[in-house]
């Protein structure tokens, strides 16, 4: 009795110690989050004499990840967010009021690297890629920027082939090229400031491994 109730424990427990996903295998991850957004970078809204800041929003999307090693993964994403825009400070309203949103929808190819193989796997995932900003105010054309992300995040598995995954990210955009103001005497001051735009994204989905 004593070695049945061994083999059937060995049995249920088996799943869990070998709960990451194997080599040569395809993840499909639905996303559902919150991205918490930013100021739009100066260089973008030139026509505007106040900061125009992009509100806080739920966001969709779904990764789709290679898993070339059992520790690492090419991963593809693509995310939609709806945002208001409202007016920051210096906009002469209190509290900040909304005069537009935007539509912002993102395409990135990056990497998974994950740790270890229990039941609990935390990874670092971050990649490049494109954001389609499409913003319904004048004076904002639709454009689309370079975007970088990084962050941390882990899968709780209950199976070999299904997970639950948790993401944080920090998405950086490229609102322009540096530029510089110069005197006379070719004594430049370079800015970069006013180029970047920032979102954190968190978010939460499920894995199917195949």
């Amino acid at each position: 009795m004593r070695k049945v109730l061994v083999a059937l424990g060995v049995l249920l427990l088996s799943p869990w110690c070998f709960a990451q996903g194997k080599a040569n295998s395809v993840e499909l991850s639905p996303m559902v989050g919150y991205w918490f957004g930013d100021t739009l970078a100066t260089a973008w809204t030139t026509g505007y004499d106040f900061p125009i800041e992009v509100d806080d929003a739920p966001a969709y999307g779904l990764r789709l990840g290679y898993r070339f090693h059992p520790n690492w993964a090419v991963e593809w994403s693509l995310s939609h967010v709806n945002a208001d825009l409202v007016s920051g400070q210096g906009g002469g309203t209190t509290p900040a009021a909304k005069i537009g949103d935007i539509d912002l929808d993102t395409m990135e190819i990056g990497f998974e690297g994950s740790f270890g193989h229990s039941r609990v796997v935390p990874f670092i995932a971050g990649g490049i890629g494109l954001m389609h900003m499409d913003p319904n105010l004048p004076g904002l054309d639709t454009d689309t920027r370079f975007v970088g992300n990084l962050g941390p995040g882990f899968k709780v598995y209950f199976t070999p082939q299904f997970a639950f995954r948790f993401d944080w990210r920090v998405h950086a955009v490229n609102m322009d090229g540096g530029h510089d103001d110069c005197d006379w005497w070719d004594d430049c001051d370079w800015d970069y400031n006013d180029n970047w735009t920032t979102f954190n994204e968190v978010s939460a989905g499920l894995t199917f491994a195949f």
